[in-house]
């Protein structure tokens, strides 16, 4: 038994190795690596929602909310025309949201950590190491060009700023969000699913262009750390050559909803590729039987299983 993916292919699966090559330099303290990401990613969806209208406040008009060139919250009409200012200090808001305290992380310049210590000269650092929660995050030699990730799109960008993430810690990273300040505007770079011990390469989440010469502060981070990522042993899944997945029923009960989840990995570097963990959903598993799926991003030969679930809806 089979079932459409939620969102449709628009062109055939084998033909995304094909379609775009991306190459990256990657740099670790002292020694330069030389990591070529070569996985095809040229299918863009068949549709894709609109961005979703939030209301401003009591009596305010409805509109798009977004960050502008000077990193204020402002809502917007469907021209792009600015109709009210949500947020004047967003770094102070963002800092007020997460974890601010900010006494064990340290970077390899001194430099990387907004409104604390002393004023210097800021530098660009190539590693922060976050104490608290065992992460290590180093900047790239390059920008990444390529098919976006970070939001499903796979929009093709140039010199998007990324980040190397690294958990150093005894415990999965089931979600970290870390928030930057680059010349006084908010950035942030979105991870889940990181297991303990792997590295992943995370994306800037709004396509912050990367320059050699401006110093992230961070301002506040978001973590959750779990003992191991979730999963059910009450499905199988089993990756097929042609891009699918069969989710096998181990169970004599139907299953109403299974959802498998999955990311992009470079096995050459042991890497992941994305903060993004990819989502496929399938529904009425028989008992005992199986179900083929088709996930819209899902390449057999480049991505990772990282669990299932099974829902009620």
């Amino acid at each position: 038994m089979s079932q459409e993916p939620e969102k449709k292919e628009t062109k055939n699966p084998a033909d995304r190795f094909n379609k775009v090559n991306r190459k990256m330099t990657i740099v670790w303290t002292g020694v330069a690596v030389l990591v070529v990401l070569a996985i095809a990613l040229g299918i863009f969806f068949a549709s894709k929602g609109s961005a979703p209208k939030q209301p401003a406040g009591s009596g305010s008009m409805e509109g798009t909310v977004i960050i502008n060139d000077d990193g204020q919250k402002v809502l917007v009409d469907d021209e792009g025309n600015e109709l009210e200012v949500l947020d004047e200090n967003p770094i102070d808001t963002i800092r007020q949201t997460g974890n601010s305290n900010l006494s064990g992380v340290q970077t390899d310049t001194g430099s990387g950590t907004a409104g604390t210590g002393e004023e210097t000269v800021k530098q660009p650092w190539t590693t922060l190491n976050d104490a608290d929660y065992g992460i290590e995050i180093r900047t790239l030699a390059a920008g990444y060009d390529g098919a976006f990730l970070e939001d499903g799109s796979d929009d093709e960008v140039k010199n998007v700023l990324a980040l190397l993430f690294k958990n150093t810690s005894d415990k999965d990273i089931q979600y970290a969000e870390y928030a930057f300040a680059v010349d006084g505007k908010p950035i942030s770079f979105k991870v889940s699913d990181l297991p303990a011990g792997q590295t992943c390469v995370v994306l800037e989440a709004s396509r912050h262009q990367r320059s050699t010469s401006e110093v992230l502060e961070l301002i506040s981070r978001v973590v959750a750390p779990v003992d191991m990522l979730p999963g059910s042993d009450k499905v199988i899944p089993v990756i097929n050559d042609d891009n699918t997945i069969t989710l096998m029923n181990t169970t004599q009960e139907e299953l109403p909803v299974v959802r498998v989840f999955y990311k992009y990995y470079y096995p050459d570097e042991n890497t992941f590729v994305g903060g993004i963990t990819y989502t496929a959903t399938a529904t009425k598993v028989p008992a005992g039987g199986s179900v083929t799926i088709a996930p819209s991003h899902f390449e057999a030969n480049a991505s990772v299983i990282m669990g299932t679930g099974v829902y009620e809806q």
